[in-house]
């Protein structure tokens, strides 16, 4: 299910890590890994159901916590909460099922979650490549679902979105199958050729945001994609952008479109699918930002059902942020700034290795 995309060589030459090939390659590691998940084992004492589930991520590896908790909210029973940070919230005991997610294993956020999740006994699944997550969980005897694939967590999101997919899955919480997700792998390899292509929806909206800052709107399922969006043109493109949720901004933040201000510096961007909630938002939006000469983007985002959609908007704003790297000659794939940041807390006396 490879995607039949080359870069051009003057993006090739940009790109020099190759960061394409891992937005590529995204629908054909989901359906490779949700196979493989077959086998995943959930830890459930004595048979219990747990009546809350908290994914434990920072970052990356949170991203995919959060695209599963806005798939399953409308069906779930139980509650599904993405925690990022060193601290569970004070309702997490044996009966929540605490899935800690870290790629590398060494997350310094994550491992304390996890000794958090120890302490207050409560059940644990490990998602990971190794590191010292593994280890933990070799010498506690909690199971850990492990995947071998080098690249940064923000790359290797099909890896970990299979497994919290599989665990919700036999949770009873949300239903996927083995269909779904070989429609929808399908649906995102022929999605991420046409995307990474030049003059593509993707492209054209990295031309639309060049030189201002773009404020990302979505609603419903996409909401999470848009934080996505967010973070991937900071750590892909080295853009600062800024998300809002429909429709809550529209209840406040919409007030702030100060026509003095916001022609110099701000660009909306929407993701737009068909049957979206927030579709009559957006237009309501777009015809409050055209007199006051802001621009406004549509970003389509294909998919037949909120599944598809989700996932189509995931690779359709990883291309987005590689074409504005592109177009900005940066390399998408070395994040400076946060290895700077590693770097300090690592020398604090208390602080775990954060990658």
């Amino acid at each position: 299910m490879s995607a039949a995309f080359e870069p051009e060589p003057a993006a090739a030459a940009v790109d020099r890590a190759g960061m394409w090939r891992h937005i590529a390659a995204f629908g054909g590691q989901l359906a490779r890994e949700w196979r493989r998940t077959a086998d995943l084992e959930l830890p459930l004492p004595r048979g219990r159901m747990p009546d809350h589930l908290v994914i434990a991520a920072t970052g990356g590896s949170a991203a995919a916590g959060d695209i599963v908790a806005a798939l399953a909210a409308p069906v779930s029973e139980i509650p599904i909460t993405v925690v990022r940070g060193r601290e569970l919230p004070n309702f997490v005991g044996e009966r929540t099922l605490v899935a800690a997610v870290s790629c590398s294993g060494n997350t310094a956020e994550t491992l304390a979650l996890y000794d958090d999740a120890w302490r207050r006994d409560a059940p644990i699944i490990a998602i990971t490549r190794g590191g010292r997550l593994a280890a933990r969980c070799e010498d506690d005897g909690v199971p850990a679902w492990r995947f071998d694939y080098d690249a940064p967590p923000r790359a290797a999101v099909a890896l970990l979105l299979a497994p919290l997919l599989r665990i919700v899955e036999r949770l009873g919480l949300y239903l996927v199958t083995t269909p779904d997700i070989e429609r929808a792998a399908a649906l995102c390899a022929g999605l991420a050729a046409a995307q990474l292509a030049a003059g593509s929806a993707a492209a054209r909206a990295a031309g639309a945001i060049a030189g201002r800052v773009p404020l990302i709107l979505a609603g419903g399922v996409l909401l999470p994609l848009a934080d996505r969006a967010r973070n991937q043109l900071a750590e892909n493109a080295k853009l600062l952008a800024a998300s809002a949720a429909l429709p809550e901004a529209a209840h406040n933040l919409v007030v702030g479109l100060d026509p003095d201000l916001a022609p110099a510096r701000w660009t909306l961007l929407a993701l737009a699918a068909e049957d979206d909630p927030a579709a009559p938002y957006l237009e309501a939006v777009e015809e409050l930002a055209a007199p006051r000469g802001i621009p406004f983007h549509r970003l389509p985002i294909p998919g037949s059902s909120p599944f598809e959609r989700a996932l189509a908007a995931l690779v359709t704003v990883d291309a987005l942020s590689w074409h504005a790297a592109i177009a900005r000659g940066i390399d998408p794939t070395p994040i400076p700034e946060i290895e700077s940041i590693r770097s300090r807390i690592a020398r604090l006396s208390s602080a775990e290795i954060s990658t």
